[in-house]
């Protein structure tokens, strides 16, 4: 379990998986290849609305000049994490 907090300073737990694992990979590729946090906006805090779009389907767009095979490793990490049935189809 890990301790975070929410907007409302309050502590929540969550679960640490091999789901969370494989998410936390996805968003240090995404932060090496664009050297910012996912969906980073200059003095704008992440909120819950961004959150429900997120868990919807929104993704950031690849960096531009993203070699392929690092970008596809992104790609495929969201299809583990998100769609793992449909990993088989890209792979």
């Amino acid at each position: 379990m890990r301790r975070r907090k929410n907007n409302e300073n309050k502590t929540q737990l969550s679960s640490l998986d091999e789901k969370s694992d494989i998410y936390s990979i996805g968003v240090l590729l995404w932060e090496i290849s664009s050297g910012k946090p996912p969906f980073y906006v200059e003095d704008e805090q992440y909120d819950i609305d961004l959150a429900l779009e997120i868990s919807q389907g929104l993704r950031e767009t690849i960096v531009p000049n993203t070699p392929v095979e690092y970008s596809n490793l992104y790609i495929g990490n969201y299809y583990f994490f998100f769609m793992p049935d449909q990993l088989k189809i890209l792979f």
